[in-house]
């Protein structure tokens, strides 16, 4: 009994110790009556003996994601996961040495199977096991889901990450390691509508709506903050990046490419910053014009924006900086504000209504309202992840769709 309880307590220092826990905290998944397959804990167990390879024990515990036995709300990109399976004479390691000891425990009834599935979860979340994305089931086949029309999908190339309002997928690999947590994180997702939800959809989307409505992508501003772009400018990195190139757009934190991708799916029509430089005219066919993170804009665009008699600023910072277009070259150019030319211009249009501080920089929207100003509306947030919505979320979602699609 003395052995048993001493390698109970050193399989739980392993299993948490690496993620900075102390004690155990079970979540709703382990709480409940889980019914594992025999076969998987066979599987361990031959996985602890050396007999099969780490794939062959990750194989198992996929099947406990799949079955919703292991309960992971986001997958994790898995960039090493993901090299792993695309050149197969790789060596890569998918699993910390470490782990088969909790195996074998678990396979020969040494831990609880809760405990054992509180920790998997737990070290899933944390980027810790290569799980294959690609062997991880969406909630309904991803030929049935449908993507904004406003972007291009190459869904043999997507692999499934969450699903709550919203079905999120991301490509498979497509990762950046997280300098803050060395976590692999998403560097785009899309979003897709579930056909299973579309009652709900109905609430808020525009589809048999009779209101014109448009939400314009900030495709200058993705521009801005892409390599050799302003930003480099800024932090000091690059002299002559006040001019930067057209970019190929992706959905992005900086240019709200979550809620471009949401409208999109509901029924806004989407026009760029560039149509409406082109032609500020264009935004009078739009009974609602919905901006998003429309940071860099020329004052074609401004005048325009602003003369506009039903405009909704979903998110701070908007308006923030006037630059020029030069269409044959394909570049922008910085004229002024964000600090420019002179330290102390801030709003490049001098707008007395830019609400870029205090709320540009949070991100959680805890309490996110609306009001109004200047005949606009304003957002006191910048909501962009809030469209990667977990469950805690899900009312909010529909709070923001609701509010622009009935104000």
């Amino acid at each position: 009994m003395i052995i048993f309880q001493i390698r109970y307590s050193l399989a739980l220092i392993i299993l948490f110790s690496i993620i900075g826990s102390s004690i155990l905290i079970p979540n709703s998944s382990a709480q409940e009556e889980t019914q594992i397959p025999d076969w998987v804990k066979n599987v361990a167990g031959w996985w602890a003996d050396n007999d099969i390879s780490e794939k062959e024990f990750l194989a198992g515990i996929e099947y406990l994601i799949n079955n919703n036995i292991i309960s992971i709300p986001f997958m994790p990109c898995g960039a090493v996961a993901s090299i792993a399976t695309s050149d197969p004479t790789l060596e890569a390691k998918l699993i910390p040495d470490w782990v088969k000891n909790v195996a074998g425990w678990w396979a020969t009834d040494q831990i609880e199977d809760a405990d054992f599935l509180n920790g998997i979860e737990h070290l899933i979340k944390k980027d810790i096991l290569g799980i294959d994305n690609k062997k991880i089931k969406g909630k309904v086949p991803i030929e049935d889901v449908m993507f904004s029309p406003a972007w291009t999908v190459e869904k043999d190339k997507m692999v499934f990450v969450s699903s709550s309002f919203f079905e999120i997928y991301g490509i498979n690999g497509d990762c950046l390691i997280d300098p803050a947590d060395g976590i692999s994180k998403w560097k785009s997702t899309t979003l897709g509508l579930n056909p299973n939800k579309m009652d709900k959809y109905n609430e808020v989307a525009l589809w048999n709506d009779p209101q014109s409505a448009a939400v314009v992508y900030p495709y200058f501003t993705y521009a801005a903050y892409e390599s050799q772009g302003f930003y480099d400018y800024y932090r000091g990195d690059c002299d002559d990046c006040t001019t930067t190139k057209f970019a190929e757009p992706k959905s992005k934190y900086t240019s709200s490419g979550k809620a471009h991708q949401a409208l999109t799916l509901l029924g806004y029509d989407s026009i760029t910053d560039i149509q409406i430089d082109k032609n500020p005219g264009i935004l009078q066919q739009f009974d609602k014009v919905i901006m998003l993170h429309n940071e860099y804009v020329t004052r074609a665009m401004f005048d325009a924006i602003t003369s506009h008699p039903n405009v909704i600023y979903l998110y701070p910072n908007a308006l923030y900086a006037e630059i020029e277009v030069n269409y044959v070259d394909q570049t922008i150019t910085l004229i002024r504000g964000h600090n420019y030319p002179e330290q102390e211009i801030a709003n490049g249009f001098d707008w007395k209504f830019d609400n870029t501080h205090p709320y540009e920089y949070d991100s959680l929207c805890l309490n996110m309202e609306f009001y109004k100003v200047g005949g606009a509306w304003m957002s006191n947030c910048y909501p962009e992840n809030i469209f990667l919505t977990n469950d805690e979320q899900y009312n909010l979602v529909l709070k923001i769709l609701k509010f622009l699609k009935d104000i």
